[in-house]
């Protein structure tokens, strides 16, 4: 490992979901979730005015690139869907930490876009880090703890039983 290391702030949908997908890469070090890019403090689930569910990734950059990072992350979730249509929690938005950072993730989303990936343009949002707001213990690393997720919030058709 480096001697330094580097923190991105991504939000692109439930926090839990997004750690669990970003923690197992190269060169991360650690994630925590939490929320960030809203207006009130200390924000929780049922008060968080304009905040994203977001997830901070600590890395090793001589390991995994900041762009290798957001690469990453581009093909994870769905930039293309805006606010709008997922809620403003669960938005597509990158907080970064550094002008560099800035520069590196406009340049991604060009090429995301440029590449015809997704179906839609690339509506991710790139805005300065401001403070980042823990979520709580109990809900870290949730999907490690609880692999199987939250209850479906709807009953499940059961299998039709096939003959043998």
């Amino acid at each position: 490992m480096s001697k330094s290391t580097e923190r991105a702030v991504l939000a692109g949908g439930c926090f839990w979901i997004m750690q669990q997908l970003l923690r197992d890469r190269d060169g991360v070090i650690s994630t925590r979730i939490g929320w960030i890019g809203g207006e009130n403090e200390n924000p929780t689930e049922k008060n968080n005015v304009g905040h994203a569910e977001a997830v901070e990734v600590t890395f090793d950059p001589d390991r995994l690139s900041y762009r290798e990072l957001l690469e990453y992350f581009f093909m994870v979730h769905r930039p293309d869907l805006g606010a709008d249509v997922v809620g403003t929690g669960y938005r597509s938005e990158i907080f970064h930490a550094s002008e560099a950072q800035r520069v590196v993730a406009e340049q991604t989303i060009r090429d995301v876009d440029a590449s015809g990936h997704w179906p839609g343009k690339v509506v991710t949002r790139v805005s300065k880090a401001g403070r980042f707001w823990e979520e709580a213990p109990k809900q870290q690393d949730y999907l490690q703890r609880f692999p199987i997720g939250c209850p479906a919030p709807f009953p499940r058709q059961r299998e039709p039983e096939t003959a043998s």
